[in-house]
């Protein structure tokens, strides 16, 4: 006889997932709030962008396939969101925000298969209270450009085992390659993904070898230009990578490194934690015994094991990772934990529905508020008063540019400013705050910056900026010897008590002939 397959349906719960108009308008909501909030609340909280957008600047002027530091995939959001809406805040932070609402909306189709459209749009709320998805958020940097991309291969990585179907396996391995280019942390995913193969039968069941071909096909598609790149470059950002480790060994001890590592993903999930904890601990009244357990669906088994290997699986393996004596940054699990919300769901059960309503509704757009009343306060007075710190977000960027773009002026009447040369901070917040169009060249080497040229940097000359306590003369005199130091640039900040007076190294590399650059 002829061997029965198991059913490829999905999982039957009580009663088809039904999309109301009024989940809809939730759902549409909570996705527009997130984006919206998340976009004018950094505009307002940063009178300078943040260092890893500046640097993620300074890389888009010219897209690569790789940097010096890192994959390409968050340099080119920021080329796209500029070339859209033009060098400004706004276009620096509408990435993130996108970022944070596809992250949520990834993971949608999980949460209404798993939970029915009202449980799994509270479940969606809840993930938006991970610290990740908001406070952490506007700095878009690997971590956060990751975050989405990480969701969407978990979202398609279901699917791909529970349908079996070959657009699934597809899409699986293209986002895998995606999420590898925004942060090569991406090789803990696809660990995770054979320890559920390895730990449940139902997720092998279309585990065949077309399908593994078709999802490292897509992969390598997507990839394959970023792995040339690495090869013509010897592999610089594996190298960075390699440095960068031992830099966090030099500045902390191993338990140290590794307990902030733990504490920092305890603290992003604090929310969730506190209403785990009132869900499954919580004295229960007579509303709550009204909800009927049958009104649950009742998850597979497969789901059950999906949930908690893709959830915490990477994160687990980091700890292990962590605990054979490597070094551990808090920032690396950034990405990692897009099922979070629905866990909780999952744990409250039938009790999570007492979170749909106004009262709860409130509460969270209260929270939100909060938590972005607290990251816009680091661009007023009061941050220095309450904390006796300056924040970077105060940083008098726009005060600099105006002083170099005046220099500059004085020194070549008529002459467009093309490049700034220094230190990245300082070199690149002047380029982004300049009114002329200008490319950085990263601590005055050329080779972290290729796209620049030593006979085009000659040709229409340079501003030099930098740190004093960094010696940038000596390197760049054996390139440009006609080098001039001027007298270091005391600046004071537009806005009182914002931020320290500045003092900073300047130079100028006269130009040397007709400057076509645009």
């Amino acid at each position: 006889m002829q061997e029965s397959r198991p059913s490829t349906a999905p999982q039957k719960m009580c009663g088809m997932p039904h999309i109301s108009l009024q989940n809809r308008a939730v759902l549409y909501f909570l996705l527009a709030f997130v984006v919206t909030f998340w976009t004018l609340i950094p505009i307002l909280g940063h009178h300078t962008p943040p260092l890893d957008v500046i640097e993620m600047t300074t890389w888009a002027h010219v897209p690569q396939l790789g940097y010096y530091k890192h994959p390409p995939l968050p340099a080119w959001g920021i080329y796209l969101s500029e070339s859209i809406f033009g060098r400004n805040s706004f276009a620096l932070f509408i990435p993130s925000a996108l970022s944070i609402g596809i992250a949520i909306l990834a993971v949608w189709p999980l949460a209404l298969r798993f939970f029915g459209a009202k449980r799994g749009i509270i479940a969606l709320f809840l993930q938006s209270t991970l610290i990740y998805y908001n406070l952490y958020a506007p700095d878009y940097n690997h971590n956060v450009a990751q975050i989405p991309f990480w969701a969407l291969t978990v979202s398609a990585f279901y699917f791909a085992v529970s349908d079996g179907r070959a657009r699934y396996w597809i899409g699986f391995g293209a986002a895998l390659g995606v999420t590898t280019l925004s942060k090569y942390s991406a090789a803990f995913l696809p660990l995770a993904c054979v320890l559920l193969l390895l730990w449940e039968k139902e997720a092998r069941r279309f585990l065949t070898v077309k399908n593994i071909g078709l999802a490292a096909i897509a992969f390598f598609v997507v990839l394959g230009p970023h792995l040339l790149w690495l090869v013509q470059h010897d592999f610089a950002p594996i190298h960075y990578m390699n440095d960068r480790l031992g830099d966090l060994s030099l500045n902390a001890s191993w338990s140290e490194r590794f307990i902030s590592y733990v504490a920092m993903q305890v603290l992003v999930h604090l929310v969730l934690i506190g209403v785990g904890v009132w869900g499954l601990l919580g004295s229960r009244n007579k509303s709550e015994t009204s909800l009927e357990c049958s009104t649950m669906p009742e998850l597979s088994r497969l789901n059950k094991r999906f949930l908690w290997v893709m959830g915490f699986g990477p994160f687990a393996i980091t700890v292990l990772l962590g605990l054979s004596g490597s070094y551990l940054h808090p920032m690396w699990a950034t990405a990692m934990f897009p099922l979070s919300g629905l866990i909780i769901a999952r744990l409250l059960a039938a009790r999570i529905e007492l979170l749909w309503s106004p009262r709860w509704l409130i509460v969270w757009v209260l929270l939100m508020s909060f938590f972005g009343a607290i990251y816009a306060a680091k661009n007023t007075a009061g941050w220095h008063q309450l904390t006796n710190k300056y924040a970077r977000a105060s940083y008098p960027g726009p005060e600099l540019a105006k002083a170099l773009d005046q220099k500059w002026r004085l020194a070549f009447p008529g002459k467009p400013l093309r490049y700034i040369v220094g230190t990245s901070w300082e070199a690149g917040v002047a380029s982004f705050e300049s009114s002329f169009q200008t490319q950085v060249l990263i601590d005055g080497d050329l080779t972290i910056s290729p796209w620049i040229s030593k006979a085009k940097l000659s040709s229409c000359g340079a501003l030099v900026v930098w740190d004093p306590n960094v010696d940038m003369l000596t390197q760049l005199q054996v390139h440009w010897p006609q080098i001039g130091e001027q007298q270091q640039l005391d600046l004071m900040p537009d806005r009182t008590n914002t931020y320290s007076a500045l003092r900073l190294a300047w130079a100028i590399i006269p130009p040397q002939g007709n400057c076509d650059e645009k």
